[in-house]
């Protein structure tokens, strides 16, 4: 089949199995090395014919049909006589008999690439994205004037502990240990792991898994790791981003070698028509200098279009550079610089983070006290015991004096339950206060995960408990003190007992001395909302209530009393409010800052080391090859699209 199609001075195609006629055509002639090389035919026409070159313009091409592809090719005549101009895919030299592509693999079987080649290929870009574009240009430009310092050489076989590999397993393993550390209650007494997991209890004491963030074990994988990066960051990073600041010319023989994809842009030999054209000398003159002469143009012709290919990548985001800038021969481009950057700083934001949990262990204070509701605490001093943890360097923390002179004031403490009965949440309103005139500095409301923060220190919501019971009676208020029970069965439960000589006075107040303190009523407390009530004979009484606890419905038909009053031996005793303590952790640690600011950068810098870094060589051709431009490229991530985008930009520059 012979078509005839007029098209805007190119045309796309892929190979059919029968050349191609293009006689004295200027060609781009793309010698592909890219295993990318298979994309899909794609040929790029205007929609509106007015806008297209005269319908004179046009090229014979013969194409064959087969069973997966009907290929067309274009033909366009010359604008003027004796020339014609187009885009042609012409046919790798590597002899092999089958048709053009315009591509060629490195063992010389023919591929079949989409090669769109179009004068409107690379359509103006909007504003916005030239101001992006642009913006990255400068980023990269700026990175391009920084002084890297010297990479590091490799020494105690780092290479071999300071891989990627390597990298992984240590995060691993201090993840496992810090999940562990999450799961195992922190700071108790060995008596508490001898009871609680007594066929681990030795190993949790030797190994230090009682005080995880401080065992000897997690400290030295913490000292591995940082190690491990600081030296894949001297060793391995550094060189690749001093590597990618270096703009290195590739001659036109060597262009193609570090790229991915070759491209040739240029005329084809001298036809013998043109040459009779030339200028012949009189007289019998010497004529070697005559082809000279007709290459010369040639060759000006190929650095322009070396000049409008840097405006081009100028234009894309591209960084450019030239040999030369009276006479261009030679261009190195760049884009992307800042994904070669970026995991330098996800580094340094590991290592600072690293370095705030260090900061931390050595100069920071982690104590925990229990206040009941009402209660004060110095804020100093329950730093100072250190009852969860204390640096060796506690006493050169630079903030520790901001500590001195505060009190913590438990001003509210709250419990909320489910419908089970189970805790759902407990809240503390804690007041910040001066130790000496009581004037309250700051306050907040904490729970569980919402700390309170002041003056470098951070207290948490930990733990709770129950203090003491406001009770009536026989309309008389008392105060019966809670003491917590052995654990038994995972329940927490509190009692009191109050003997049967207050029980039966008529005014509690009035007794000088209890003679009897065996006989006596019981009181469990399990929650701040009922305490169960045993007689003297140890059977339960009644259940009291609390006012403030919530009673959906009429609790009717029970066997035992229920309220909030009852009759005990005579008297009664009605329940005012279950008053719970409040347990926090008030930790200084200098580290934290570091921990932030590490974290601040490491979101932002692993983002950006995904992005591709894309480099673009071209030169002018020498000798033979004079007049021809060759451009080659390579990305180190989307490979295909930066392929096909260089494409587009250098046919757009040079049609």
């Amino acid at each position: 089949a012979r078509m005839v199609l007029p098209i805007p001075g190119a045309v796309a195609c892929r190979g059919s199995g029968q050349p191609i006629a293009a006689q004295d055509a200027r060609s781009i002639r793309l010698q592909q090395r890219s295993p990318y090389a298979g994309a899909p035919l794609a040929t790029t026409l205007p929609r509106d014919p007015s806008v297209m070159r005269p319908a004179g313009l046009q090229l014979a091409a013969t194409a064959s049909c087969s069973a997966t592809l009907a290929a067309a090719v274009a033909a366009v005549k010359a604008r003027r006589a004796g020339e014609q101009r187009g885009f042609v895919s012409r046919r790798a030299n590597r002899g092999d008999g089958n048709a053009a592509t315009g591509t060629t693999s490195r063992g010389g079987f023919p591929r079949e690439p989409s090669v769109a080649a179009s004068s409107g290929a690379v359509a103006q870009s909007p504003p916005e994205q030239l101001a992006t574009d642009n913006a990255t240009a400068q980023l990269d430009e700026w990175l391009l004037a920084q002084e890297l310092p010297q990479p590091l050489r490799p020494i105690l076989g780092s290479s071999a502990w300071s891989n990627f590999g390597a990298a992984l397993v240590q995060f691993a393993v201090v993840a496992a240990l810090s999940a562990l550390g999450t799961l195992l209650e922190q700071g108790g007494p060995p008596e508490f792991y001898a009871s609680k997991y007594p066929a681990f209890s030795g190993i949790i004491l030797t190994l230090g898994f009682d005080h995880m963030y401080s065992a000897p074990i997690f400290v030295f994988l913490q000292v591995w790791l940082a190690a491990s990066i600081a030296a894949c960051t001297g060793t391995t990073q550094l060189p690749l981003a001093k590597r990618a600041q270096r703009f290195g010319f590739r001659s036109a023989k060597n262009v193609g070698r570090m790229g991915a994809f070759k491209m040739t842009v240029g005329s084809a030999a001298v036809s013998q028509d043109s040459t009779l054209e030339q200028p012949i000398a009189s007289n019998g003159g010497d004529l070697s200098d005559a082809p000279v002469a007709a290459k010369r143009p040639e060759v000006e012709a190929s650095r322009s279009r070396l000049l409008k290919l840097q405006a081009s990548l100028q234009q894309r985001g591209f960084v450019v550079r030239l040999d030369e800038e009276e006479c261009p021969g030679r261009l190195a481009a760049s884009r992307g610089l800042v994904g070669k950057f970026a995991p330098i700083v996800v580094h340094l934001a590991l290592l600072l983070c690293l370095a705030g949990g260090a900061a931390g262990l050595l100069f920071g204070s982690s104590s925990e006290v229990l206040l009941k509701d009402g209660g004060r605490a110095d804020m100093g001093a329950v730093l100072e015991q250190g009852r969860r943890i204390k640096g060796p360097l506690y006493d050169l923390n630079p903030i520790r004096g901001l500590m001195s002179g505060t009190e913590l004031h438990v001003e509210d403490f709250r419990i909320e339950y489910r419908e089970n009965g189970d805790v759902e949440q407990f809240y503390s309103q804690i007041a910040v206060e001066d130790a000496k005139t009581k004037n309250k500095l700051f306050g907040d409301e904490i729970y569980v995960n919402k700390p309170l923060r002041y003056g470098g220190a951070t207290v948490y919501q930990a733990d709770w408990g129950l203090d003491r019971l406001q009770m009536y009676l026989n309309g008389k208020p008392i105060v019966v003190p809670l003491k917590q029970l052995p654990d038994e069965g995972g329940s927490r439960m509190w009692g009191a007992f109050i003997p049967e000589e207050i029980v039966a006075a008529k005014d509690p107040s009035e007794l000088k001395r209890i003679s009897n303190t065996r006989d006596g009523i019981v009181l469990v407390v399990e929650n701040m909302r009922n305490v169960q009530v045993f007689g003297t004979n140890k059977a339960l009484v009644g259940i009291l209530r609390s006012p403030l606890a919530k009673v959906d419905k009429k609790m009717e038909g029970m066997p035992v009393q229920f309220g909030e009053k009852i009759q005990v031996d005579g008297s009664e005793l009605r329940l005012d409010r279950v008053v719970g303590a409040t347990g926090l952790i008030v930790k200084n640690d200098p580290g934290v800052p570091l921990v932030y600011l590490g974290y601040a950068l490491l979101m932002p810098a692993t983002l950006l080391s995904v992005l591709p870094f894309g480099q673009v060589w071209a030169a002018v051709g020498e000798g033979d090859d004079a007049g021809r431009l060759f451009v080659s490229g390579q990305a180190n991530r989307n490979k295909p699209a930066f392929e096909d985008e260089v494409k587009a930009i250098v046919v757009s520059a040079v049609a």
